[in-house]
């Protein structure tokens, strides 16, 4: 099969090469065996083979307490199925005041389905690996919309004090972060 076009610049971004997947547990043991082996201990894999496609399947695997900066995709709907462990939801209004939170897990809502332009965020509480459904294509920077008050990633100080204070404005949801 021919090389689909794949973006470059995210280490724990992996792209599917077959035509054909079955995903056991075995397969989620190796994307956490590809999340240990980079800096920010995830894998993304991606399930399409291209990053035009239309309709973009991936599995994350994250560590509990990583920060994924708030965001939107104002041009995308988006879904989660959750496999394994607890993932934090938590929406925003543009302000970025607090609008709903829930957690996800397999005993719990397991599915949820997001409309566009929502800013939101996912805190893992424990490890997790969840299925992520998203209409493509992929549009490089377009595709999230970061709001101001979301600290960029590379601003440790910031993310650990905006960490901080969803912690106390939550404690009753995740207490160990």
């Amino acid at each position: 099969m021919e090389k689909a076009f794949r973006p470059g610049g995210r280490e724990y971004l992996h792209v599917n090469d077959s035509r054909e997947l079955k995903i056991d547990k075995k397969y989620i043991d190796y994307l956490k065996l590809l999340a240990v082996e980079n800096k920010e201990q995830k894998c993304t894999m991606c399930l399409h083979n291209d990053t035009r496609e239309h309709v973009h399947e991936m599995i994350n695997v994250y560590p509990a307490k990583c920060y994924i900066r708030p965001h939107s995709h104002p041009f995308k709907i988006e879904s989660k199925v959750i496999i394994e462990g607890k993932l934090l939801v938590i929406l925003f209004d543009d302000t970025g005041k607090i609008s709903d939170k829930f957690i996800m897990e397999k005993d719990g809502i397991f599915t949820f389905r997001l409309d566009k332009g929502i800013i939101h965020t996912n805190i893992p509480l424990t490890d997790v690996v969840f299925h992520e459904i998203i209409e493509g294509p992929f549009v490089g920077k377009d595709d999230s919309v970061f709001p101001q008050w979301a600290p960029d990633i590379s601003d440790k100080e910031r993310v650990s004090l905006y960490m901080e204070k969803l912690r106390l404005e939550w404690q009753d949801i995740y207490n160990d972060i």
